[in-house]
């Protein structure tokens, strides 16, 4: 009996330590794949995201050069409030300044481009179209809208831009019917490090100097060799976002691309 209850024994299942230590291996080796699949389900969201944005960019950008070729003229606006029901095409658009080059360049978050039935300034307006973000403040990520104005077709209306501009009142409402988003998320190129006056609400004292790194272009800019608008060439440069708070940065892409109107 003594010799077959030892046999038995010889012969019984795993001990403790011995089935510790397998499902201790069991779940190290689980942690393992778990962590390669969670990676490569990041990786796989990333690249998705990539994708979407770099489809979102061209077709955001193929629309615009498309469209402004197609122009007769434009105005580059500080922002959407700017069309508020009175427009005024020679104080509103956004100003120009000279750069480093001494070239007058004009920044602005609002695009407005003007087909008319001919290159005559004067001629009737076909169509008007206009891009925006919807946001007064450059620094803040926003959405760019899209509004398509009527098609008044070969002849055009008689309506002046000035009327046309004030029937679309942004200022009021950037979500305004007939509108649409083509990017959600989006913003312009950082500006370089540089100093400027820090304002009152600082704790610095007014008129020190401080750097700011943090502060972006708006999206649109047009340059001149003279000091009025004068419609020589618009340039997008605009960086468009997808993905999640924690990896938008990843899965965020810029484009710079300069265009002319037809003149």
């Amino acid at each position: 009996m003594k010799t077959a209850s030892r046999k038995a024994a010889r012969c019984g299942g795993f001990t403790l330590v011995e089935t510790m230590i397998t499902v201790g291996v069991m779940v190290v080796v689980m942690a393992g794949a778990l962590g390669i699949f969670v990676t490569g389900l990041r990786a796989m969201y990333k690249d998705m995201q990539r994708l979407a944005t770099d489809s979102k960019l061209r077709a955001l950008t193929l629309q615009i050069a498309k469209e402004t070729l197609d122009s007769s003229e434009f105005y580059v606006f500080d922002d959407y409030a700017k069309l508020d029901g009175s427009v005024d095409l020679a104080a509103d658009v956004a100003v120009l300044s000279p750069d480093v080059y001494a070239t007058q360049v004009a920044y602005g978050d609002c695009l407005v481009l003007v087909t008319r039935i001919n290159v005559d300034d004067n001629s009737n307006v076909r169509q008007i179209r206009i891009y925006y973000r919807d946001t007064t403040n450059p620094n803040n990520t926003a959405a760019i809208r899209y509004y398509e104005g009527t098609d008044y077709g070969s002849s055009g209306t008689t309506t002046s831009l000035t009327t046309l501009l004030n029937a679309i009142n942004l200022s009021a409402n950037p979500a305004i019917t007939g509108s649409r988003i083509l990017a959600a998320t989006t913003r312009g190129r950082p500006m370089p490090s540089t100093t400027h006056y820090c304002p009152i609400a600082t704790p610095t004292p007014f008129g020190s100097t401080c750097t700011h790194t943090t502060d972006y272009y708006p999206i649109f800019s047009t340059e001149s060799a003279t000091t009025t608008p004068t419609c020589e060439s618009v340039a997008i440069n605009v960086e468009v976002i997808n993905g999640t708070t924690s990896m938008n940065q990843l899965s965020s892409s810029s484009f710079n691309y300069t265009i002319s109107p037809r003149r």
